[in-house]
């Protein structure tokens, strides 16, 4: 007989309305849970899913999302990795705008591409779910 070991397996999901004002509190409900799962909630890695996080979120709503829509985020930690995904209702990929160097927007998932490990988009006929995982927190609890 051979022993297989399965990695933990950690997953947290929410929905929210499509709506800017509430990013914080979906930042806050992810920190919260990174906490219960061990994670150091003031170190650089939970910093790393927050920007993420924020990222993904407020281009989902921004760009993906209708009035009434809700988006909906989803944590899975595995294998020393997390992946934070985010889906919002609209399946087609825009391609983001032409940079300037003065413009406000257009550079987050420029830093979310910096950050992750791995980035990724799967769509349906309805949805859109924008990825990106993350080296799970150094602190050994999660391993």
């Amino acid at each position: 007989m051979v022993a297989v070991e399965h990695p933990t397996v950690r997953r947290w999901k929410g929905r929210y309305r499509a709506d800017t004002d509430l990013v914080p509190m979906v930042r806050h409900n992810v920190r919260t849970e990174l906490g219960k799962w061990g994670w150091d909630v003031n170190g650089e890695r939970v910093g790393d899913v927050l920007l993420i996080l924020t990222e993904l979120v407020s281009n989902a709503i921004r760009h993906g999302s209708s009035p009434g829509d809700s988006v909906v985020v989803q944590l899975d930690e595995s294998g020393g990795t997390c992946r934070v995904e985010v889906e919002d209702s609209r399946p087609d990929r825009l391609l983001p705008g032409a940079l300037t160097a003065c413009g406000e927007h257009g550079r987050g998932l420029i830093l979310v591409d910096r950050l992750a490990l791995a980035v990724g988009v799967v769509t349906t006929a309805t949805t859109k779910k924008v990825w990106a995982s993350v080296l799970a927190d150094d602190t050994g609890a999660t391993r």
